[in-house]
């Protein structure tokens, strides 16, 4: 019987899955591992621990798969804690291999580095992160140990988020069945046919019998991997389509039966009015957190929706379990009779609010994202790092094909630059596919890019190639407008951002080309139409300064749904809350 080291098995396993490079960082513990780490397309990427974690993220939403990275155990696995955390809140699919001690190790208690006390538990770590995971594969022998692996695998595709495989160092090498590796490894969830066919049965049943459907897609449609069905669905249907915060970009927003985001109170003139006008809703892969529903004021509802979740299909009350969100769109698309649909009117929307700072020489909140908007293109990767990029970028309208990233729930600072460091790598993989390849645009703050700001340093050794947008107000703005506006925590020492890239080992003259820094509206326009900004082939950084009091009406209006405390509190520290359910009025 042919075999091969239990470590190389698992490698070439989660190659079989689509993961084509490995995240982590040097240790004593897994090094092991990836001496085994040796397929000729794949990579190993050596990064700060928690931003491993970020940057699997990252990878795993460009790719519409996984993502994995490796830490060694105890310090690896609590660094990348918070970074597990928020792909288990926003359900991303994170593969956490980690090197664990030896058996003999552990069953002694060893007093080993990384430890912890006199009669150190070496499994402590492990309970740690029990709820920032859906599965575990807790190897102690090489005896079934490729089916506890296919086993955790399979659950992080099906469920959508992190799993963790612990591996004692003295395993690695011990031989497995090479056939295992033979064996296909469904990763599809099971579908009851006859369920499934009930559930889309009862939907389509709801929107035949209405006569003002309306659709409303979120961003778990994108996390289950739902994303031709969904938009080809949308195409039958022929009815008026809403987005979220965090869906947004899912369908083209030049699609012409998209009416626009919705998002409750903070959401443009019009669009609350035409979504509550109609007499279905049809929510597709909600996540109704309160930074994605407006805080809570989004409404829709019970005896109007017909919900597609995840698992389950509820329908004015009634639910229909057993129905994954893939296989019942897929059924929906196959059963649909558009002929049955009523023709439901688009409605039309007021235009664009003028700003009263509209005439500003200096870069304001109201002007750059719909200018950052004009500068994107097809399959560009943009992020919105939590802050006041998060609420300003969905104010603007998308290219088609773009992607869009924002960590909107968890909300975790510091995570959108590592994750944009994997969504290169994602990239690079998905071109080797024959996928078109974008740029990846990450909009950042000030404040945020503090906290790993290292990353980029990668980026430049790794021979990426970003547009890194540093929003330069000072600190940390969206602080400021939640409360404390002028106080000192707030602020945060200033970077001198011209010593950035020749700090990360960028030779002086390129970093000097690749560095822009812009202080009013003509300085931007003049960055903007640069070759090598438009078509970048190193890290390009463009520093934005703006005002540490101007915010997005988005996140104005967002807070202001706290009551008229927040407003007054707001409006007394030189903010602007646009009182946009006048205008609906």
């Amino acid at each position: 019987m042919t075999t091969i080291p239990l470590g190389r098995f698992l490698w070439e396993r989660i190659h079989q899955c689509g993961v084509d490079h490995i995240f982590g960082v040097p240790g004593d513990f897994n090094l092991t591992l990836l001496d085994h780490h040796t397929l000729p397309d794949s990579a190993s990427d050596p990064i700060i621990r928690l931003n491993s974690a970020y940057a699997t993220d990252g990878y795993a939403r460009t790719t519409g798969g996984a993502g994995c990275f490796v830490t060694t155990h105890g310090v690896g696995e609590l660094s990348a804690l918070n970074g597990v955390a928020g792909s288990m809140t926003e359900q991303v699919k994170s593969i956490h291999v980690v090197g664990q001690t030896s058996r003999k190790m552990q069953q002694n208690r060893m007093m080993i580095h990384h430890s912890i006390g006199f009669n150190p538990d070496h499994q402590v770590f492990n309970d740690a992160s029990k709820a920032f995971r859906v599965a575990a594969a807790e190897l102690q022998s090489e005896e079934g140990a490729t089916e506890e692996i296919d086993r955790v695998l399979r659950e992080c595709f099906v469920k959508s988020r992190p799993v963790y495989i612990f591996l004692p160092i003295d395993l690695v090498d011990k031989h497995v069945p090479a056939e295992a590796l033979k064996r296909p490894l469904d990763l599809s969830p099971v579908a009851d046919a006859k369920k499934v066919e009930e559930a889309a049965t009862a939907v389509l049943e709801a929107l035949y019998a209405s006569k003002h459907p309306s659709i409303f897609v979120d961003c778990l449609v994108q996390r289950y991997q739902a994303d031709t069905e969904i938009r080809e669905l949308v195409d039958k249907l022929a009815i008026p389509i809403y987005t979220s915060n965090m869906g947004k970009g899912i369908i083209d927003e030049n699609h012409p039966h998209y009416v626009g985001l919705y998002n409750g109170m903070p959401s443009g003139p019009g669009v609350e009015a035409a979504y509550l006008r109609s007499d279905l809703h049809l929510v597709v892969g909600n996540l109704p957190s309160d930074t994605n529903s407006g805080g809570f004021t989004r409404q829709s509802p019970a005896e109007k929706t017909v919900a597609i979740d995840a698992e389950n299909v509820t329908i004015k009350g009634k639910t229909y379990p057993d129905a994954p969100i893939k296989a019942v769109l897929r059924q929906l698309r196959t059963q649909l009779s558009p002929n049955q649909i009523p023709e439901v009117e688009i409605p039309k929307l007021p235009e664009r609010m003028q700003e009263d700072d509209r005439d500003s020489k200096l870069i304001t909140q109201s002007w750059i994202w719909h200018r950052l908007a004009a500068f994107l293109q097809p399959h560009d990767v943009v992020f919105g790092e939590t802050g006041t990029a998060a609420f300003g970028l969905p104010d603007a309208t998308f290219p088609p094909s773009t992607q869009w990233i924002t960590q909107t729930y968890y909300g975790s600072i510091g995570y959108a630059t590592p994750a944009a460091f994997g969504v290169e790598m994602a990239l690079t993989r998905n071109a080797a596919r024959g996928q078109p390849r974008g740029r990846t645009v990450l909009v950042t703050g000030d404040g945020s890019l503090m906290l790993t700001v290292q990353e980029i340093g990668n980026m430049i050794k790794h021979g990426c190639k970003p547009l890194i947008f540093v929003i330069n107000n000072g600190g940390y703005t969206i602080e400021r407008v939640i409360h404390g506006a002028r106080q000192s925590y707030n602020d945060i020492v200033p970077f001198d951002y011209r010593h950035m890239l020749p700090f990360f080992h960028m030779p002086e003259e390129e970093a000097r080309r690749n560095f822009h820094r812009a202080g009013d509206k003509a300085e931007l326009e003049g960055i903007l139409g640069l070759e090598r900004v438009r078509e970048p082939t190193q890290v390009q950084v463009v520093e934005v300064v703006m005002e540490a009091m101007d915010v997005p009406w988005r996140l104005a209006t967002q807070i202001a749904t706290r009551g008229p405390e927040a407003v007054r509190e707001m409006e007394e520290a030189g903010f602007k809350v646009r009182q946009l359910q006048k205008v609906e009025g």
